[in-house]
């Protein structure tokens, strides 16, 4: 079977007949290019586009919720900035 690194661009051949542990790396540069499988994992997440294009799903913490904002300017509590 024949095979590229891609770590030396150069291409090899190996005998898949009998094919061992040390048969795992680039002759040229010992670059191992088998890599073990992983199992996937279940995860439930949030696929939007570009954050820096939509910003709708991150939370600001700069902005009042609803129940911060102010109706009126009679509301505001100053007495912090008075000495």
């Amino acid at each position: 079977m024949v095979f590229a690194c891609k770590k030396c661009k150069k291409v090899f051949r190996k005998d898949m007949t009998d094919y061992e542990e040390e048969d795992e790396f680039c002759p040229h540069c010992d670059n191992q290019y088998v890599v073990d499988a992983l199992m996937p994992e279940a995860s439930i997440g949030i696929e939007t586009e570009d954050i820096r294009v939509d910003n709708r799903v991150v939370k600001d913490d700069r902005l009042r919720t609803k129940q911060e904002q102010i109706d009126s300017i009679f509301k505001i509590d100053g007495s912090h900035m008075l000495g």
